[in-house]
C-alpha cells in the first residue's frame, strides 16, 4: 500500500469478491426459509378469535326496577335471545324518570331492544325511535302498538298511562311481533 499523508489507496488483490458469486435464486431460498419460521410461529401462536357479543344476566338489574317503577318491567321471552346491556336509569330525554333498557342480540344475530319508562314526553318517543317513520297501527297479543318502519330497523310503540313501552331493532317485522306478543314480567325469585 501507498501511503500519503496518511491516508491509504486500496489495492486490487486480483481475487473475486464473496459476495458477487450469490444470485437471485439464493436470495429467494433465504427469503423461503425466513418466511417459513414466521409461518411456523403464527401456526403455533394463532388463537380463534372469540364470539364479541359480551352476554350479561339481566335478572338483577331487573328485580331493583321491578321494586322502584311504578308500572309492570317487561322482558321478551323468545329462544336465542342474549343480553348485552341492561340499564335502569335516567336518559337526557326522559324528563328525570328512569328508563328500563335490555339490548339483545337474537339467534340470528340481529339486534333486538326493550326500553320502558314513565315518560310519555314526544322528546323521549323522539329519541327512542330515531330515524324510523310512523307507519300506522296493530294490534298484537289484544293490544294496539303504534308501527314504526326504517330502511334497516322497525319499533313497535304502545303508550299507556303508566308507561311508554318500545321494542325495536333489526330484526324482522314477524320476529318484533313475536317479541310483542311474548312480552311477560319476571316476579323476583323470594
Amino acid at each position: 500500500m501507498i501511503h500519503y499523508g496518511g491516508v491509504s489507496t486500496p489495492v486490487p488483490t486480483g481475487k473475486p469478491n464473496a459476495r458477487m458469486g450469490q444470485t437471485v435464486s439464493d436470495m429467494v431460498r433465504s427469503l423461503a426459509i425466513v418466511l417459513g419460521v414466521i409461518g411456523a410461529i403464527m401456526l403455533v401462536t394463532w388463537r380463534p378469535t372469540p364470539d364479541p357479543v359480551r352476554e350479561l344476566d339481566p335478572l338483577p338489574l331487573l328485580v331493583f326496577a321491578n321494586t322502584q317503577a311504578d308500572f309492570p318491567i317487561l322482558v321478551p321471552e323468545i329462544a336465542g335471545l342474549r343480553a348485552t346491556s341492561a340499564r335502569w336509569e335516567p336518559t337526557k330525554y326522559s324528563q328525570n324518570e328512569p328508563v328500563w333498557h335490555v339490548g339483545y342480540v337474537t339467534a340470528e344475530e340481529e339486534y333486538l331492544e326493550i326500553t320502558q319508562s314513565a315518560a310519555s314526553n314526544e322528546e323521549y318517543l323522539i329519541n327512542e325511535i330515531a330515524g324510523i317513520t310512523a307507519d300506522g297501527e296493530k294490534s298484537i297479543a289484544g293490544q294496539e302498538w303504534l308501527v314504526f318502519d326504517g330502511s334497516d330497523s322497525r319499533a313497535l310503540v304502545r303508550v299507556t298511562p303508566d308507561s311508554t313501552t318500545v321494542l325495536s331493532g333489526t330484526v324482522s317485522a314477524a320476529e318484533l311481533e313475536a317479541a310483542v306478543a311474548s312480552l311477560a314480567t319476571i316476579s323476583p325469585v323470594e
